[in-house]
């Protein structure tokens, strides 16, 4: 009998294992006709296409492709510079700089959808109220938007609109939501008048971020769910159309036919020409007719179909790592035979240990906070999990960040003598007594799996059990934004080159469901902030940075990790990649040249 089975068991295998190489060979002389698609994978599914609550990187990979905002970075500029998108021109201040101007470009329509029955689902023209409508929905508390710190405290009468809306019967709150706001008006179709609170110097970088993105109240009465949340039919007014989203598999997007003009850069910093990014300058956006996302958790099925040409961009796994890369700055000369391209960013990325402080046992006891910091290793995290691609983390602002601390230290190091001393102050010697921490991961990947385990060691070695829990993206967002996490594996990319960007993180009022996960709370922390968010870059500045870098160091939300540099490589045909972290619309910007894919497929 078991002979029996085990025959029928190895003619299945056999059989899937041919449809797999059929599949495969299928997919590698897949021809796209006249079509330019883009081919690209996430580890990982996409967590919402709502503006309002895309802020993670995979969801914001995407979002941006379909929703633009008012204004957008330059995408050949060497620096951080913004220039209009979706207005017509830079906004104007009044003399206190509380009163800004926008005025809004004329012509640009939303996608056809069904849900702009009026126009028989041709996509209407965008007006200034559609950002009014955008704002307002920030502030709704069953949409829980972790985009509501941008408004927070900041413009004349957002608050009193939230709290309203917080004491209002579900009946009324379409009513209520109706009402104006006086720091937020359409003065007309084609301006918007913001009035702000005080100085607001990150508001440039705001309006270039998604959560300030127009949505079409025509499209949120159709299809959003029960809290509000347009979680997976997008409308808006971008280069590219959703046509499916396979959850957990694959994402498709289509080039808008309607959107609006626009084009190319003409003009790019010395090193991009150099590069041949301004080859294509003053042509018409967007190049590609489709993108193709799938959802490839594993690295190495991710690495094998980029190697057969089945994916255009990718970043090299650690496991890969010495086979493409020479010297840690050159491409083998395998993968250069192959006319594969390598792409190195010195990011504004960064990777940490969070703590809750909303934990009745972490966020009490600053000894054992201090014990975990100390006890992490974080030369042997960055050798064995970036290929030495890292540098550890000294503060938390990342390097090129203006008034980042100077000659900063990590004050809780590695050091398992001084870790093992503050476990025994902190209550439990040699962790006696002590419980079990949990400790969430980002994803349930192998790479996420070896990083429990070495974490598992690295606290072992001073008496401290981990429980780690494996996650999906998804859920572990969810978990983060409820405040549920007891210690978890933490990550920023910053949403613009400021300061403010990521000391938001451990401001009291951005506690969970906003973006300070670990929800610090700390009074001199929060006076600090305050101070610092409103005055422009200079000496001021960088003295109250300095202490708040102190205070970060001393009571340890955060046990610091490593700043990460980005290693990508791209293929011969994938024309106008530039990396940045913070750049989110760049689809638009990318061509397949069909000759050069031509050329190098036979190769594969």
């Amino acid at each position: 009998m078991f002979k029996k089975y085990f025959k029928a068991a190895t003619l299945l295998l056999t059989l899937l294992l041919f449809i797999a190489s059929f599949i495969s060979c299928s997919f590698s002389r897949r021809d796209d006709g006249n079509k330019m698609v883009f081919y690209t994978s996430h580890r990982d599914d996409i967590k919402t296409w709502d503006p309002a609550n895309a802020y993670d990187t995979i969801s914001l990979d995407v979002v941006p492709a379909v929703y633009e905002t008012l204004y957008q970075y330059d995408y050949l500029s060497e620096t951080y510079k913004i220039i209009p998108l979706l207005a017509a021109d830079m906004p104007t201040f009044s003399l206190d700089k509380l009163t800004v101007k926008i005025p809004i470009k004329r012509g640009v329509k939303f996608q056809d959808d069904p849900c702009f029955k009026e126009s028989n689902g041709k996509g209407r023209e965008l007006k200034a109220q559609d950002f009014v409508y955008a704002f307002k929905r920030l502030a709704l508390p069953a949409l829980q938007s972790q985009g509501w710190w941008i408004l927070d405290g900041k413009i004349v009468g957002i608050n009193a609109f939230h709290d309203k809306l917080l004491e209002t019967q579900k009946t009324e709150l379409a009513k209520i939501f109706s009402e104006n706001i006086e720091g937020i008006k359409a003065i007309d179709d084609y301006t918007l008048q913001l009035k702000l609170i005080k100085p607001y110097p990150q508001l440039m970088y705001i309006l270039a971020m998604s959560f300030t993105a127009p949505v079409a109240e025509e499209a949120v009465k159709v299809y959003a769910d029960e809290q509000g949340n347009l979680t997976d039919h997008p409308v808006g007014t971008g280069p590219f159309i959703l046509k499916t989203w396979d959850r957990g598999r694959r994402v498709f997007l289509e080039k808008n036919p309607n959107h609006h003009a626009e084009f190319y850069p003409t003009t790019g910093s010395i090193e991009y020409r150099k590069s041949g990014l301004l080859a294509d300058a003053g042509k018409p956006l967007p190049f590609l007719d489709q993108i193709s996302i799938n959802v490839v958790k594993e690295q190495q099925p991710a690495w094998l179909n980029f190697m057969k040409g089945l994916e255009d961009i990718m970043g090299i796994p650690k496991d890969n790592f010495q086979q493409a890369i020479v010297n840690q700055v050159n491409l083998s000369p395998e993968l250069a035979s192959k006319g594969i391209r390598l792409h190195i960013e010195t990011g504004v990325t960064f990777y940490f240990i969070s703590l809750n402080m909303k934990d009745k046992l972490i966020g009490v006891n600053k000894f054992l906070r201090q014990a975990i910091s100390s006890a992490i290793d974080r030369e042997k995290w960055i050798e064995i999990f970036t290929n030495g691609r890292g540098r550890k983390a000294v503060s938390a602002l990342p390097p090129g960040v203006p008034d980042r601390p100077v000659n900063s230290n990590i004050k809780y190091d590695y050091n398992l003598a001084r870790a093992k001393e503050l476990l025994k102050k902190a209550g439990y010697p040699e962790g006696k007594g002590l419980p079990p921490i949990n400790f969430d991961m980002r994803g349930a990947d192998s790479v996420n799996r070896q990083m429990g385990e070495f974490f598992t060691k690295q606290f072992s070695a001073i008496g401290i059990k981990l429980n780690v829990i494996y996650n999906t993206f998804p859920a572990f967002l969810e978990k983060s934004k409820q405040g549920d996490l007891q210690i978890s594996y933490g990550g920023w990319a910053m949403d613009y080159p400021d300061p403010e960007n990521v000391y938001q993180l451990l401001y009291g009022a951005n506690k969970a469901p906003g973006p300070n996960d670990t929800n610090f709370d700390h009074p001199e922390m929060n006076k600090l902030y305050e101070k610092m968010s409103t005055i422009d870059p200079g000496p001021k500045r960088a003295d109250l940075i300095m202490q708040m870098d102190a205070l970060l160091q001393e009571e340890c939300p955060w046990a610091l990790g490593y700043y990460h540099s980005t290693y990508a490589i791209s293929q011969a045909w994938l024309l106008n990649y530039r990396g940045s972290d913070i750049i989110t619309n760049k689809y638009k910007y990318y061509r397949i040249d069909k000759s050069i894919k031509k050329r190098y497929r036979n190769m594969r």
